[in-house]
């Protein structure tokens, strides 16, 4: 709000129709002033405080005879009408300037459309968040969990996580961010791949692939045309075991006990969305990790060797 503005009786003045002809023209130039009118408009529809006016006279005639001096008259409808207008504009620039919020359970999966039409395929137990009154300004938002996002050709797009970001014009791309993994694949145009710091790490193109993980940067390629997670499958290359034991937390609703086994492990294949007990076998059966269940549904991983 203009400086000019905030003074305690502007915009009783306004509303009661005591500005003068340059004040009111100027006040119409602002930025501010079709805010103030229309919120001003509902305004007028609400009902105002009722007051005493013998015991407002009686204050005010007790003012004047204090301070010997006289001291022009603001309608009381006029102060109680500011207030409901100052209220009004707050929650007005609170709702415009709100952060929405997207997040996915175990399990789930959710398509959101952002305001300039790019599509993001939210994977389980993920989230995003942006200001979509800035967005036609700056296409920025935060992210954790996975995600598969279509990007609409246009100014510069950025995704940023706590463990990196990355940043495009119009591609397709997917991305991993948890904890000290991230991981980025594209599959479509060019996608540039930078820490936390905003330091560069990678250009990638079609089929390139780039992960951080222990602080060490890995590089590889992929044929697929979608992530398969889409489809209801994860697949993996050359993957910490860890991470792939967080995507079936994700999936089902388990827990692992993985103080028995070696994470230091990779692991390259795939596992089903549909059928827990598929699952399980198809990632450690082919690792020869034993698993069994504990009385509380606890999974307990125990390396065979």
């Amino acid at each position: 709000m203009e400086k000019q503005y905030s003074d305690d009786t502007f915009l009783a003045r306004w509303i009661s129709g005591e500005l003068s002809p340059e004040e009111l023209s100027e006040f119409k130039k602002s930025k501010d002033y079709k805010n103030f009118k229309r919120i001003n408009e509902g305004a007028q529809n609400l009902s105002t405080p009722a007051y005493n006016k013998n015991t407002a006279f009686s204050n005010l005639q007790n003012g004047i005879n204090k301070n010997k001096k006289v001291v022009k008259l603001i309608p009381n409808w006029a102060y109680s009408a500011v207030a409901i207008l100052v209220v009004a504009l707050g929650i007005f620039f609170f709702l415009n300037n709100r952060t929405t919020h997207f997040k996915t359970g175990i399990g789930e999966q959710l398509v959101v459309i952002l305001p300039d039409n790019s599509k993001v395929n939210l994977n389980a137990n993920s989230s995003i968040k942006f200001k979509e009154k800035d967005w036609s300004k700056n296409r920025e938002l935060k992210f954790s969990g996975e995600a598969f996002f279509d990007v609409e050709k246009g100014s510069s797009f950025r995704v940023k996580s706590d463990q990196g970001n990355v940043e495009v014009l119009g591609t397709e791309f997917n991305v991993i961010s948890r904890n000290t993994f991230f991981e980025v694949k594209c599959y479509e145009g060019k996608v540039k791949v930078s820490n936390s710091e905003n330091n560069d790490l990678a250009t990638l193109t079609l089929g390139k692939a780039f992960r951080v993980y222990d602080n060490k940067n890995e590089n590889w390629t992929f044929i697929e045309k979608v992530p398969t997670w889409i489809q209801g499958e994860s697949s993996f290359k050359d993957i910490p075991l860890k991470q792939v034991i967080k995507a079936l937390e994700d999936q089902y609703k388990v827990k692992f006990d993985i103080s028995l086994i070696n994470l230091d492990r990779r692991f390259t294949g795939s596992f089903t969305h549909k059928n827990l007990k598929l699952a399980l076998q198809t990632v450690f059966t082919t690792m020869d990790i034993i698993y069994s269940t504990s009385k509380n549904n606890t999974i307990i991983l125990k390396d065979k060797k």
